[in-house]
């Protein structure tokens, strides 16, 4: 996992995920940033290097070479394209190695995955975006903790609205350019509810000035870094993603697992799961005023349209389906490598 610094967003979130399930069964080495090591978790053994430094950095490549030589693994997995083009330099270093990547955002260029011997699209959409015959298609899943008794969302949703008669919505995400927060403050122009937005990034200064120039002071609140995503699901009465591209949103995992309904924009894996309805065009204020206005016009009926989806997402969206599927396919790459 190539992330540099220590941000933890969805890739980070699966790549531990995924880590940690696995290493239950299985011998589990991570080489990633040295900042993520305290976040890494007690079962799976991390090697950390500075990934600050560019993926042509020869200095990079001979560490992580030297590591996959000393751990001596028989897969070695990469989480996003950074990952994907050190290992593709790697490979024919490592002919005895099976080599597998997972794509987690739509790709200009394809040519480091085309290398790997098998290749992991977490939706469809990005599968039929990559064209290469060596993909498969497993999407994300999330190990949902138990839901809130309906009076501890009632004491959290309290805690949160000021106005406990106003609709509420969530928007979860690292506050950077391509999460849209900028077009979802502006689409909220007008709106009748109170938007909460979880997370941190190098926006959040400009984004607090734009929610003051668009004076919504009092409706608007910026939480930073929460820990308790899970329950804020269950306390609001929507999701929101303003994406301006995506792969497959944790969020959105997370969202449908806990009964909440997710309004979005038109990205990957969003376009598979949520109801037309409640789709908007990225980077389009207006459309996306109109389906937040609509859903928010009657949130039962919203809800109500959601419970499929709900059901849907509880049996194909879990972190025990995702590494079953996983394990499948690495068992797969190891037989056709023999």
């Amino acid at each position: 996992m190539a992330t540099p610094g220590g941000a933890m967003g969805g890739l980070e979130k699966h790549t531990f995920a995924l880590c940690a399930a696995l290493a239950r069964k299985h011998e589990v080495h991570l080489i990633a940033d040295r900042d993520y090591e305290p976040r890494c978790p007690a079962n799976v053994k991390l090697h950390g290097v500075d990934f600050r430094k560019s993926r042509f950095n020869p200095a990079l490549l001979w560490q992580i070479g030297r590591i996959i030589a000393r751990t001596k693994p028989q897969i070695v997995h990469a989480q996003a394209g950074k990952a994907a083009s050190l290992l593709r330099w790697l490979k024919p270093g490592f002919r005895d190695l099976a080599f597998v990547a997972t794509v987690h955002g739509t790709k200009k260029h394809v040519s480091a995955y085309a290398a790997m011997d098998r290749v992991i699209a977490v939706s469809r959409q990005i599968a039929a975006h990559l064209k290469l015959e060596n993909v498969d298609v497993i999407l994300n899943g999330v190990d949902a903790p138990p839901l809130l008794a309906p009076e501890e969302a009632a004491r959290l949703r309290n805690s949160l609205n000021p106005e406990p008669g106003l609709p509420l919505l969530l928007a979860v995400g690292r506050l950077v350019p391509v999460k849209g927060f900028d077009v979802l403050l502006r689409a909220f122009v007008g709106l009748s509810a109170r938007l909460l937005i979880a997370g941190e990034g190098a926006d959040r200064d400009a984004l607090e000035s734009l929610s003051k120039e668009l004076n919504l002071r009092g409706k608007v609140s910026f939480l930073g870094t929460r820990n308790d995503v899970w329950q804020l699901l269950q306390a609001v009465d929507a999701c929101v993603i303003s994406s301006r591209r995506e792969g497959f949103p944790l969020i959105l995992v997370e969202a449908l697992q806990a009964g909440c309904p997710v309004v979005s924009t038109r990205v990957s894996g969003a376009v598979e799961w949520v109801p037309a309805a409640f789709l908007a065009e990225p980077e389009d204020v207006p459309s996306l005023h109109k389906v937040l206005e609509a859903a928010l016009r009657d949130l039962p009926s919203a809800r109500a349209a959601c419970q499929p989806v709900f059901a849907r997402a509880r049996v194909q969206l879990t972190l025990e389906g995702m590494v079953e599927r996983t394990e499948a396919l690495y068992t797969r790459v190891l037989e056709q490598a023999r």
